[in-house]
């Protein structure tokens, strides 16, 4: 127990050192896309296929993992995102929108091994600390709330004559460090089971893993599409400024973040049913506060309530996935669950800055209210099916 307690402490720190690179890109990558790409509606085009990489990659991913190991593949993925921060900086310093693309896309790589820190900290672990660990790893982005926002207010100008390039070399450093950290990680080996493996569709339509799967997958969804947007809005088109847009995106991180401190507990006292609930409540406040005005405060408390609706859908989703499978089964199940869920957050990232382009703003928040509607409605049917009549946690 006290070796999944150390490795609880250092994925959660990586998870904060990888998330801070995230951070970083979110908050500069339609900006620099702006002022990169040929036509403006491409300016979110490089963290869409970011996103997309991630997403195609989270199969062949996880069943590396099952084959060689979490640990080399978390450094392996570490790797790839300091040479994309550095290859994003160079596009930078040339003004080429492809070489800015391809920086993008290996970012997206290690990305798709970071979604497995939190998986890896429930391995090996007693089922009732199980919540409480994949949590605790997620907590580790509150690093992220602190240093992406800042590190970019400090260094997007620094060199003058190349916007935002200080920023991405400073997100290589941070990768540097997080190489270091993850040295230190002790996985022990599986141990041979002797569990069966049970048809992946058989896993997959259970009603609880779908409602899962759909909850994580909104969650991320819809954060990303506002999110992706938020940065051209407030500084593009509000002309707030890059501290303003800054300042946003950091409290919507602390939001993300700063919930699974204690998420684990709610899950464990509530069920996760109820905390998804609260999840959707609070994306409905995000929308509400992002249409009825556009100063500093409204987007301010649209972009918190986003991070806390975040967290609750996608802690609440990612809890259930952990536990929905066996030893043999979790490298396809986790692989192909966070396949759907970042496959959405690809779709998503796109559809934010394309409408941006040519619905407006709140034309785009609107159209949010309707999978939130058909997450709501699918709560309500099991609330009244007779999982709940049973009374069955999920």
């Amino acid at each position: 127990m006290e070796l999944a307690k150390k490795n609880v402490l250092i994925l959660a720190i990586a998870q904060g050192l990888s998330v801070t690179t995230t951070n970083i890109g979110i908050i500069n990558t339609g900006l620099v896309g702006f002022l990169l790409s040929p036509e403006k509606e491409y300016a979110t085009l490089p963290l869409s296929l970011q996103f997309l990489t991630l997403a195609l990659l989270l199969i062949p991913v996880s069943l590396l993992m099952g084959k060689y190991g979490r640990k080399i593949i978390f450094i392996l993925g570490v790797i790839s995102s300091l040479i994309g921060t550095l290859i994003v900086a160079y596009s930078i310093f040339e003004k080429n929108f492809l070489f800015f693309i391809l920086g993008s896309i290996l970012i997206g790589i290690s990305q798709a091994t970071q979604q497995f820190y939190r998986y890896a900290a429930a391995d090996n672990v007693p089922d009732n600390f199980k919540s409480k660990a994949l949590s605790y790893v997620i907590s580790g982005g509150l690093i992220a709330a602190i240093l992406g926002p800042e590190l970019s207010k400090i260094s997007y100008n620094f060199l003058t004559e190349y916007l935002y390039l200080a920023t991405y070399l400073i997100a290589g450093l941070i990768q540097i460090l997080n190489l270091f950290v993850l040295l230190f990680l002790k996985i022990p080996k599986q141990e041979k089971v002797v569990n069966t493996r049970r048809p992946l569709s058989e896993i997959l339509f259970k009603k609880n893993l779908i409602l899962a799967v759909f909850s994580a997958a909104l969650g991320y969804a819809l954060m990303s599409f506002i999110m992706t947007a938020t940065p051209i809005q407030i500084v593009n088109i509000c002309k707030l400024g890059n501290e303003i847009n800054a300042n946003v995106i950091q409290w919507h991180v602390i939001a993300m973040f700063a919930p699974s401190l204690f998420t684990g507990q709610l899950i464990n006292r509530f069920g996760n049913l109820n905390l998804m609930t609260f999840g959707i409540i609070f994306y409905l406040l995000s929308i509400f506060f992002g249409t009825i005005g556009q100063t500093e405060y409204h987007f301010w408390l649209s972009l918190f309530c986003c991070g806390l609706g975040w967290n609750f859908l996608f802690v609440g989703g990612s809890d259930v996935i952990a536990k929905s499978s066996n030893p043999k089964e979790k490298p396809i199940v986790q692989g192909v669950t966070d396949f759907i869920i970042f496959g959405s957050v690809a779709l998503s990232s796109f559809l934010g800055g394309n409408l941006l382009a040519s619905i407006g703003w709140h034309m785009m928040l609107y159209l949010s209210l309707i999978p939130i509607s058909l997450l709501s409605f699918y709560i309500i049917f099991l609330w009244f099916s007779k999982l709940n009549e049973a009374k069955i946690k999920i």
